[in-house]
């Protein structure tokens, strides 16, 4: 599990320099990125 985070973490890094976003830029899509894998995880688990 945590290869998996740190190669998360170098994606959005990497994503984040391709289109020239700020750190605080990418706090909000990775906030939207979890609300939304929240939201899909209730509806389709629970």
């Amino acid at each position: 599990m945590n290869n998996f985070f740190k190669w998360h973490e170098k994606m959005i890094w990497k994503i984040s320099k391709e289109f020239n976003l700020s750190k605080y830029q990418v706090l909000i899509l990775t906030w939207l990125e979890g609300v939304l894998i929240g939201v899909i995880l209730c509806k389709f688990i629970f």
